[in-house]
């Protein structure tokens, strides 16, 4: 029996520059099984049977000589090793002589699976990876050059290179999900310094991030950079609900910049922020950051879409600022999908629960209005008492 090899993306990237390549790779070609699907992956109880099963139906129905892709990716993230990598591979007739040939296991067109979570992770570091490897930047998907839709109708190209090549925008709607954010900042810190529940506080970062178009993921792995994963140490401190170092300025002393009455508002804040750096779109919302004016009056408003466009910026000097969130966010889009992200539950069910959570929500804001409002009146109170 034809046997074959299941790599973690690192140890696998790792082999591959252990190996001696005789002939030229510039071409990284990009398909979908369609079948076998990524279900039918999740229910085998021998994984690698998968794989044989593709081999044996290249060898025996199609007559190849071997298994067509060089490597699987599977929906668990795992790398299979397939063709020899100095062979051509089987892939796209007329283009093969120099490609590398990537299958990924599911079906990707439109309104079928999605492609998410570690095997979409596992994808995109692969192909960035044999980009480094084999200094290129040439990305093919199967329906380049054939009448088909492969690698899947849902991936959009130019997005998959966007996100190759670390332009993530900072603008658009949340990849990673709640049970993903919370897994991984409690794999990192268990105990973190909040005025609210973790739950909470990423609740606070997905709808504050949803209703100004700000990806609230994004928002929420710059948090755990800037606070060091809730565990602070630095100018901000916990009773601030100040997650993004909004007003602590060099030299500031501990407990100096910017405080906020409920961590709603704070994350509020944060969201208007790195919104007014990606967008000049104002927010929806009144403005409680205090730091949005000076972005105005700098002309920073709109000039950091990605978030590598932070360095320099939010950061000074910033070196590799944005860099550290996308590699916090790639840690968090690792994390296994879980409940209700991976089992479709009843779909009244879950709309009823939208329902309730948008007016608990509405509820949380209007309390938090009236709280901003006391904190504003305290404030004058404090600040006409010292005149």
């Amino acid at each position: 029996m034809r046997r074959f090899q299941s790599y973690k993306l690192e140890s696998y990237l790792e082999h591959l520059k252990s190996l001696k390549i005789t002939r030229e790779i510039k071409d990284i070609h990009l398909h979908h099984t369609w079948k076998p699907t990524k279900k039918g992956y999740h229910l085998a109880s021998n994984k690698e049977q998968v794989i044989y099963g593709m081999w044996k139906y290249h060898t025996e129905t199609l007559g190849w000589q071997d298994i067509g892709q060089h490597v699987t990716v599977s929906p668990d993230g795992l790398v299979w090793d397939g063709r020899d990598v100095n062979q051509v591979p089987a892939s796209i007739m007329g283009y093969n002589q120099k490609a590398f040939a990537i299958e990924m296991i599911g079906n990707f067109d439109k309104g079928q699976e999605v492609l998410e979570g570690a095997q979409y992770e596992a994808v995109v570091k692969l192909i960035q990876g044999l980009f480094d490897l084999f200094k290129t930047d040439h990305l093919v998907f199967h329906r380049d050059h054939a009448s088909k839709t492969c690698p899947g109708s849902s991936l959009d190209k130019a997005m998959f290179l966007d996100r190759i090549h670390r332009k993530v925008k900072i603008m658009g709607t949340a990849v990673a999900t709640h049970s993903q954010m919370k897994q991984y900042l409690l794999s990192v810190n268990p105990s973190p310094k909040l005025n609210s529940s973790v739950d909470a506080l990423i609740v606070y970062y997905l709808e504050e991030g949803d209703m100004e178009g700000v990806r609230g993921d994004i928002a929420f792995a710059q948090a755990l950079k800037e606070t060091g994963f809730f565990r602070y140490g630095g100018i901000v401190t916990p009773d601030q609900n100040n997650y993004a170092g909004l007003g602590a300025l060099a030299g500031s002393k501990p407990g100096e910049g910017a405080s906020f009455p409920t961590p709603r508002i704070g994350v509020r804040a944060h969201i208007q922020h790195l919104k007014g750096y990606a967008t000049k779109e104002p927010p929806k919302q009144p403005v409680v950051d205090p730091r949005y004016a000076v972005l105005q009056n700098a002309g920073l408003l709109g000039t950091a879409p990605f978030v590598t466009d932070l360095n320099g910026k939010w950061a000074v000097p910033g070196k590799d600022y944005g860099e550290g969130i996308l590699k916090i966010l790639d840690k968090i889009l690792s994390m296994p999908l879980t409940g209700n992200d991976t089992v479709p539950g009843n779909q009244m069910f879950i709309e009823e629960i939208k329902q309730l959570r948008e007016r608990v929500a509405a509820l949380e804001m209007e309390i938090d209005r009236y709280k901003l409002l006391f904190h504003n009146i305290s404030h004058q109170i404090q600040t006409f008492q010292r005149q």
